[in-house]
């Protein structure tokens, strides 16, 4: 998606990646990327540990020299995507990001950030999602990213609720994000083909924004709207 394109409310919105130190922070993280994309390829049974040494360049040896065995390289590829996750979800939905903004603005930066990521940094999220599926454990961690998501965007769009058409503000908001959430999952997670498959991102955007839209009674989001001037008084566009 184009610069021209993207909601300005997040243009300057990037995923949160954790940083690079040392030699050794370096060599662990080539491990993490490269278990990463071999679990999100082949799933936690059908990867070895000495695939993922291969796949890093480095052998089985420094591979355990970083982790313990197995099962501790899993949680270190979750952890990983958890801090990530976490940093960036923090970022996205910061209260004073979406001054000025509406529900429509709003709804409309969710569903185009949550599209670029799943296509610009896909191997942590579904290497994160294979690992929990395999570690029981770990699930309940995955099912908190997701509550602390929604509860952030619902304070979002019920401090706008002034907005809203509808006559239950907070039903109507659990309700478009929880149908907003299962849409982007099959569409971007679960790999089975959709009746949108075939759509582009944007075509994809505006359908789901339009009736998103339409239950909440709300106008949609002005297209090209320009984000806040931070030199200008409080709440004023450029």
């Amino acid at each position: 998606m184009g610069e021209e394109t993207r909601s300005p409310w997040i243009r300057d919105l990037q995923w949160i990646r954790a940083g690079q130190q040392s030699r050794s922070r370096k060599t662990q993280e080539s491990l993490l990327e490269s278990a990463a994309t071999l679990l999100a390829e082949k799933g936690v049974e059908a990867t070895s540990v000495a695939d993922v040494a291969a796949g890093a360049g480095c052998s089985v040896g420094a591979l355990y020299h970083h982790f313990r065995d197995k099962k501790t390289l899993l949680y270190a590829v979750f952890q990983r995507m958890e801090e990530e996750v976490r940093a960036t979800t923090r970022a996205a939905v910061d209260p004073a990001r979406w001054e000025g903004a509406s529900v429509g603005d709003i709804l409309r930066a969710y569903l185009e950030f949550s599209q670029e990521v799943a296509r610009e940094r896909p191997t942590f999220k579904l290497a994160g999602l294979a690992i929990a599926r395999h570690e029981a454990a770990l699930r309940d961690h995955l099912a908190e990213f997701r509550i602390e998501l929604a509860e952030r965007l619902t304070e979002l769009l019920l401090a706008r609720r002034s907005e809203i058409g509808h006559p239950d503000p907070p039903l109507a908001v659990a309700f478009v994000l929880d149908q907003l959430s299962a849409m982007l999952s099959a569409r971007l997670e679960h790999g089975e083909p959709t009746r949108l498959a075939a759509r582009s991102d944007s075509e994809f955007t505006r359908e789901a924004l339009r009736s998103a839209c339409d239950y909440l009674q709300i106008e949609p989001p002005e297209p090209g709207r320009g984000l806040p001037d931070p030199n200008s008084p409080k709440g004023a566009s450029r």
